[in-house]
């Protein structure tokens, strides 16, 4: 990890390469690491946190492009960049006066809980139904599967045990775009068959009208993800495909407000939308749950990814079954951020 230098000493921006605990299988490839860059700034209060994730297989920035537009910001610059992910940052920084307290509510004063869904990664059958079985114990009464790269066959199946094995379960996948129109068309009415609710991004994205084909014919409700990311008109969008959902990534999308912007146009159409993780390190991942918890009803979200790196930024979250919780009284662990190390 490597902090930049600049002459502006209140400012430092932090370059993380997170490790997985296991290998984590998608569509796009099995990911072994995630590289991170959070940006601090020493306020009054304390130390201010913001995190830029791009992803780079979905993401419309480049690697370079955050290390340019933070550096920028470290040097002083304090407009709001065009880069999404810094632009999300800049947002955290902005709302945090060092507490890292960003939406206070019952929540952040540990009187309330998040409803998560729980995440299964692909990988050998037997690991699969590790997981599962894991969640099923733990009382997660939402699971959401990562589909389109194993033989379709066996994903077949292990859907359908899960149906069996928790009837009263809500089943979603996420296929990240892996499949072509015409698979899709068969492959939906299979997964109705296997009584799976819903769907993210079953083809690759750029394709809004083969999209809004799917969605008129689907027997499952598809929800829009990676669409989301580089489209510039949202209401365009929402209007040419009419999906029954959205799904939400604030990092990669350009922050709340463009978030905010999504959901307002979203429910003035009855699309529904939750919204998840990015594979983002505590400081990413604290953010999403304050935000979500001040303007969530039921919705069940996707913020499951707190404990799958060897070394994070540990927040005040707390994973109880099925619910992300906020203890107050569990401090941070900053020790990844060298020479901020403080509240």
């Amino acid at each position: 990890m490597t902090a930049s230098n600049s002459t502006a000493r209140a400012r430092r921006l932090f370059e993380l390469d997170l490790q997985f605990k296991k290998p984590a299988g998608t569509s796009k490839g099995v990911l072994r690491s995630r590289p991170t860059w959070i940006l601090a700034e020493q306020k009054p209060s304390g130390i201010a946190l913001g995190e830029a994730g791009p992803l780079h297989w979905l993401s419309r920035e480049t690697a370079d492009e955050v290390r340019a537009s933070g550096g920028a910001w470290v040097g002083g610059e304090d407009s709001k960049t065009e880069v999404a992910s810094v632009r999300f940052a800049q947002e955290m920084i902005d709302r945090d006066s060092g507490d890292h307290i960003l939406f206070p509510s019952p929540f952040t004063e540990g009187k309330s809980e998040l409803a998560i869904n729980g995440l299964i990664w692909m990988g050998p059958r037997e690991e699969i139904e590790r997981q599962v079985s894991s969640l099923l114990d733990r009382g997660f009464q939402c699971l959401k599967m990562k589909v389109g790269a194993a033989d379709w066959a066996q994903e077949q199946e292990i859907l359908r045990w899960i149906k069996q094995s928790a009837p009263d379960s809500e089943l979603r996948v996420d296929a990240n775009g892996a499949w072509t129109p015409t698979e899709a068309t068969v492959k939906l009415q299979q997964l109705a068959e296997c009584g799976v609710k819903s769907i993210e991004q079953p083809i690759a994205p750029g394709q809004p009208h083969e999209l809004a084909a799917l969605c008129e014919s689907s027997p499952v409700d598809i929800a829009l993800d990676e669409e989301l990311i580089r489209y510039s008109n949202p209401a365009e969008l929402l209007d040419l495909v009419l999906p029954a959902g959205i799904v939400l990534k604030p990092s990669l999308i350009g922050g709340f407000g463009v978030s905010e912007t999504w959901i307002k146009l979203a429910e003035e159409r009855g699309i529904y939308w939750w919204a998840t993780s990015s594979l983002e390190s505590g400081v990413g991942l604290n953010a999403l749950a304050q935000w979500l918890a001040v303007r969530t009803g039921d919705r069940i979200h996707g913020l499951g990814t707190g404990s799958l790196y060897v070394e994070n930024i540990e927040s005040p979250l707390v994973l109880k079954g099925q619910s992300l919780t906020f203890d107050p009284e569990k401090p941070w662990n900053l020790n990844l951020l060298p020479g901020f190390t403080g509240q």
